[in-house]
């Protein structure tokens, strides 16, 4: 899709090159979620399928990279209309 080819474009960033990555294998994400605990890392949510985690800690990512990512990526999907039902949030 056009579309998936341009979000992955935008940017070299680990959250859209994770949600581009889901995307091609059509699993749309009904949320995506910065998590702060029990491990930090961005949560997957689907409708049909388990979530998936992507972990900072085997990503070997520094903390701070990864939420300056997770910055870059909630303004690049809101950029996309195809996105905007998926629930992007941040929290504990």
């Amino acid at each position: 899709m056009d579309w998936i080819d341009r979000l992955e474009e935008e940017a070299w960033n680990v959250v859209i090159d994770e949600l581009v990555w889901h995307l091609r294998e059509d699993r749309l994400p009904i949320s995506i979620h910065w998590q702060l605990s029990p491990a930090r890392g961005i949560e997957f949510r689907f409708k049909d399928s388990a979530p998936a985690f992507f972990a900072l800690k085997e990503h070997a990512l520094e903390e701070h990279v990864l939420e300056e990512h997770w910055d870059e990526a909630v303004q690049i999907i809101a950029r996309f209309p195809q996105l905007q039902t998926m629930d992007v949030r941040s929290g504990a």
